[in-house]
This record gives structure tokens, C-alpha cells and sequence, in this order.
């Protein structure tokens, strides 16, 4: 498996070790990615989870190459590895019984800013910073992130699909997307709350996730099925095709 599972005190760390592909995600890595989130999720020796990525970037996004194989694939296929393996990392993450926090030293691009924004909370890097990029290869999100977007920041969507902006710390603070780690790492800064965290029974912690995302959970799978129905449709579109390729060859 190329994701690593590391223990830091109380704080159990999720690691996406694909570097040399920006960490960005098909379908097999997010089928670890959610299999190492249900392991950590039956540990209950734990307080929090950070969701991190190695090298340079939290996660790139999706894995454009493989969309576009997939083109010639049935309407069902398609909805089914959705389902199971994208989607799939959304509903770890909620699921998960412990506070789970991203750590965001590098661009969370497209599918990274979703898994970032299922996250109880964000913090971002010196080095780090979101972006919404679905749009900019004209895909809808189809695990979750405009919902989940709505729900940090109900005013930005069409500002970010305007503008695409690169949101570093201080603007991820404005936006009411994220903390600011300051100078140091956002992994050591997720770390040190989940250490704070601690201090409070597992229970106690429990209860609160729970409360926290009570709305997230009861909506969930309402909103993930209309998305992949999106995704779907833009998927078959030539133009959307044509889109992708452009950008694949390095076109803004």
C-alpha cells in the first residue's frame, strides 16, 4: 500500500504517498485511502486523525489520465467506481468516531480540496493552499465539494469558479476555509491540537463529532448521489473531453 498510517501520541496520521504523481488519485489509491481511514477509525486508543500528503502537494486532484480512459465505459461503470472507490473516501472520513483534521503543506487541488473539506478542520501550510479546479477542466465535483464548500462558505462558489484562485493561508482564513498553521507545518499544527484534544475523554470527543456533523450525515448520500449524476452527464460530454485533453497538454 502506498498510504502510511503513523502514530504521534494521541494523533493517528493518514499519509498519501504517491509524490511522484503530486499524490493525485484513481480509483485503487482511494480504495486504500479509504481502507486505511477505516482501520484508524476501529482504533480506539486514538483522539484525531490527520489526513496529510507526501512530497509536494496534499493531493493534485483527481487523476485526469484515468477519467478519460474511462470515457468509453458504460453510464453504470462509470457511477459505480464513483461510488465505490471516490465517494467512498468522503463517507471514511465522516464516518470517521474521532476528530479528523487535514493538514495541508502543498496545493489541495479539485478532488484534494473535497477530502480537505470533509475534514473537521483544515490547516494550511506556509507552503500550502486550495483551489477548486473542477470547473477550470469543466467537471462537477462528484464526491461532495460544492456541497461541502456550501456548508464552510455558503457566498464563495461562483467567486472560486470565476476566478479559480490559489487560496494560501491568509486567504483560506478570510474565506472561512481553513486555519493558518503560520510559520509552522500544518502537520505539526494538527498534531498539537489533536495533542490538546486529548485531554478530554475519548468519549467526550466522540460526542462532539457526532453533533458536529449531524447535518453533514443526514444529507449526505442525497447530495452524493445527485453529484455523481453530474459528474456522469459532464463525463460524456465531447466537449468536456476536449477540455480535459487541453489541459492534460499543459493548456490553462
Amino acid at each position: 500500500m502506498s498510504v502510511k498510517l503513523e502514530r504521534n501520541g494521541a494523533a493517528a496520521l493518514l499519509i498519501f504517498d504517491w509524490p511522484e504523481q503530486r499524490n493525485a488519485l484513481g480509483p485503487d489509491e482511494c480504495r486504500e485511502i479509504a481502507a486505511g481511514l477505516r482501520k484508524l477509525a476501529r482504533d480506539g486508543e486514538i483522539s484525531g486523525v490527520v489526513v496529510t500528503g507526501e512530497g509536494p502537494a496534499f493531493c493534485a486532484g483527481g487523476n485526469l489520465k484515468g477519467a478519460v480512459s474511462r470515457t468509453g465505459m458504460s453510464e453504470e461503470e462509470r457511477r459505480q467506481i464513483v461510488y465505490t472507490a471516490y465517494q467512498d473516501v468522503i463517507r471514511a472520513l465522516v464516518d470517521m468516531p474521532v476528530v479528523t483534521i487535514a493538514a495541508i503543506d502543498g496545493p489541495a487541488i479539485g478532488l484534494g480540496l473535497d477530502i480537505a473539506l470533509a475534514c473537521d478542520c483544515r490547516f494550511v501550510g506556509p507552503q500550502g493552499s486550495l483551489m477548486q479546479g473542477w470547473a477550470r477542466v469543466g467537471f462537477a465535483p462528484g464526491t461532495g465539494g460544492e456541497w461541502l464548500l456550501r456548508l464552510k462558505a455558503p457566498h464563495i462558489l461562483w467567486k472560486l469558479l470565476e476566478e479559480q484562485p490559489r487560496i494560501g493561508q491568509d486567504l483560506a482564513e478570510a474565506m472561512n476555509l481553513g486555519e493558518s498553521s503560520a510559520e509552522a507545518t500544518a502537520r505539526e499544527r494538527a498534531v498539537q491540537r489533536i495533542e490538546k484534544l486529548a485531554l478530554l475523554s475519548r468519549d467526550t470527543i466522540e460526542a462532539y463529532v457526532r453533533l458536529s456533523r449531524m447535518d453533514l450525515r443526514a444529507g449526505l448520500e442525497a447530495h452524493l448521489a445527485a453529484a455523481v449524476g453530474e459528474q456522469i452527464k459532464l463525463l460524456a460530454s465531447p466537449l468536456v473531453k476536449a477540455r480535459v485533453e487541453h489541459v492534460l497538454k499543459g493548456g490553462k
